[in-house]
């Protein structure tokens, strides 16, 4: 009897920051996708897409609320980080929850693994693994909950885009997971106490120019 081959090993978690700019680059590209007319396939794709990509950062966000700062002395934000950063998790899956019927994207067929939604799924899962055991200074932190705030506003807009075109039966969903979305920013923006116009989802100016105060 042949022995299986061994599994290949995991690919190497990226750093958190880097992974944050990485979802919100993707979900600015499926703002711009959504914000276009669909086709009811599509649509009901894009759906879904939003649906796995909620899931799967509630699921990142957990392990982002365990960051472990190195260096100098923990800074006065980080005494409620993690109740914060939980509070969006938790957000987040509500979120999730609120596509009542919608199955994850995981089950849909895919014409092109390319497209705008496709990239933002997996890149919400790379995710996952980037934030399951983080660490870094604290101004890294800093970056990288900047970044999620920056990618969460991205995903409001996204929603936005799919709610102005939504049959009947889904659009009070979606505006539900607006709102949530709204909950999720204002508790990353607590979780690092940043000015609350900085934070807002309309700061943000695109991949190219995210503002969000790392060079990562």
């Amino acid at each position: 009897m042949t022995s299986r081959p061994p599994a290949p090993p995991l690919p190497k978690p990226q750093h958190p920051a880097v992974a944050a700019k990485a979802l919100a680059d993707a979900a600015y590209a499926a703002a711009h996708a959504w914000a276009q007319p669909l086709e009811p396939d599509r649509h009901n794709r894009a759906t879904s897409q939003l649906y796995s990509t909620l899931r799967d950062l509630g699921i990142a966000a957990r392990g982002l609320a365990r960051y472990q700062t190195t260096g100098a002395a923990p800074d006065p934000a980080s005494r409620d980080f993690g109740r914060h950063v939980t509070a969006s998790a938790r957000w987040l899956l509500s979120a999730c929850e609120s596509l009542d019927g919608v199955l994850a994207a995981e089950g849909t067929s895919l014409p092109d693994p390319d497209e705008p939604g496709a990239v933002l799924c997996r890149t919400a899962r790379t995710v996952i693994l980037a934030w399951r055991q983080p660490s870094g200074t604290s101004a890294d932190r800093d970056t990288t909950v900047r970044r999620f705030i920056t990618a969460t506003g991205f995903l409001s807009s996204a929603t936005l885009g799919l709610a102005v075109y939504a049959p009947r039966h889904r659009l009070i969903d979606l505006q539900v997971v607006n709102a949530s979305l709204a909950e999720v920013i204002a508790y990353l923006t607590a979780a690092i106490q940043v000015p609350a116009d900085e934070a807002a989802p309309g700061h943000a100016r695109g991949p190219a120019g995210h503002q969000d105060g790392g060079a990562l």
